[in-house]
């Protein structure tokens, strides 16, 4: 099953979503605004394997520009196909991390209906969280991976990479 992966500021919020298999009324907005922050349609990114999904985590620590946990939401691809909505590939050529640039995806429309049918489908269980840490030590951490993946950022954003990565010990 393809996942789409999104970045969100709190997984508190969506975890309770998934207990509750629905969307909760206080947290129906916080949704929509989740998925549709950023400009133009919403942006998803196709993981292929555990070390892109490093590399998207990376870029985007890297275009916030300050190091911190991040948190993603999954999608299986049935959550936008059953109810309608295309999920299209589009280059993000400004990405920091080259290699995974292709990844990028867009959602074929912002329609809060369609897009709160596609949350209430990953209620039911149809995705995952993925959570990297800033520096914890027991886990893989940010630090880590922006010193394994140095090579693949881009010339504007290596300063940034290497000052995290040294810190890594």
């Amino acid at each position: 099953m393809l996942r789409y992966y999104r970045s969100v500021g709190s997984l508190t919020k969506w975890q309770k979503g998934r207990e509750m298999r629905a969307i909760p009324d206080e947290y129906a907005s916080a949704y929509l605004k989740d998925i549709k922050q950023g400009t133009g349609l919403p942006s998803l990114w196709l993981a292929e394997s555990e070390c892109d999904l490093e590399k998207i985590a990376l870029g985007i620590l890297l275009r916030k520009g300050n190091l911190d946990n991040i948190r993603l939401v999954g999608f299986d691809s049935n959550c936008f196909s059953t109810v309608g909505i295309q999920v299209k590939q589009k280059d993000d050529l400004e990405f920091p991390v080259h290699t995974v640039c292709h990844l990028h995806h867009e959602l074929s429309t912002s329609e809060d209906e369609k897009l709160k049918s596609a949350i209430e489908i990953f209620f039911r269980g149809e995705g995952g969280f993925k959570e990297f840490f800033k520096s914890n030590l027991k886990d893989t951490n940010m630090r880590l991976i922006s010193a394994k993946h140095i090579g693949e950022v881009t010339d504007a954003y290596k300063g940034k990479a290497q000052e995290w990565g040294r810190i890594s010990s």
